[in-house]
């Protein structure tokens, strides 16, 4: 990660708390196996606090000291099990293999770190992965075609996996907003 870059994203998240959580964590929360947890790429925390919240020990892992901040902050003030990380996940998940009953990908996409995230699943662990598609560039606030997937691209980056839930389309969210989004729930065999 360039320092370019850290500094956008702690820019970002300086002074901010975390938001409404994805409407697909609340969705499928419960589907989820019980035991630790894993948030990448987490920001202010929105999905971490939401699974703590759910009697989940997290993990979020994020490289903004902001975001960081944030996530500690909200966490201690309801006094849930959440412990900050600071790592850039472009050189990979700094967590032991079969580490996590369930790991969170939302609304960030390095596809080299497909693997890792599956190997620190434990066996029968679930990965929640949601993200924008390629429709959503140019439209929504994402510019950057590299950050999109195409379509099915997803379910090819989890054919490892036993996808129990998918989706690609549009996504409406509270207050109108919309975003085109891929969304699996896929188990560790």
């Amino acid at each position: 990660m360039t320092d370019g870059r850290r500094e956008e994203w702690e820019r970002r998240h300086r002074g901010t708390t975390a938001g409404a959580p994805e409407p697909s964590v609340v969705g499928m929360i419960a589907e989820l196996p019980r035991g630790p947890a894993l948030d990448i790429a987490a920001g202010t925390g929105r999905n971490s606090l939401a699974l703590a919240r759910a009697d989940f020990a997290v993990v979020a892992v994020d490289y903004s000291a902001p975001a960081l901040e944030a996530i500690a902050l909200a966490s201690r003030a309801e006094d849930l099990p959440i412990k900050p990380v600071m790592a850039d996940l472009t050189a990979g998940l700094p967590f032991r293999s079969h580490s996590f009953a369930a790991v969170l990908n939302v609304n960030f996409l390095e596809r080299e770190l497909v693997p890792d995230l599956v190997r620190v699943l434990k066996p029968g662990g679930a990965l929640l992965f949601d993200t924008f598609l390629i429709d959503e560039v140019g439209v929504g606030h994402l510019r950057d075609s590299r950050f999109a997937l195409g379509h099915y691209e997803l379910r090819e980056l989890l054919c490892a996996m036993e996808l129990r839930r998918y989706r690609e389309g549009l996504v409406e969210y509270p207050g109108g907003r919309r975003a085109w989004r891929a969304t699996a729930l896929a188990f560790r065999r």
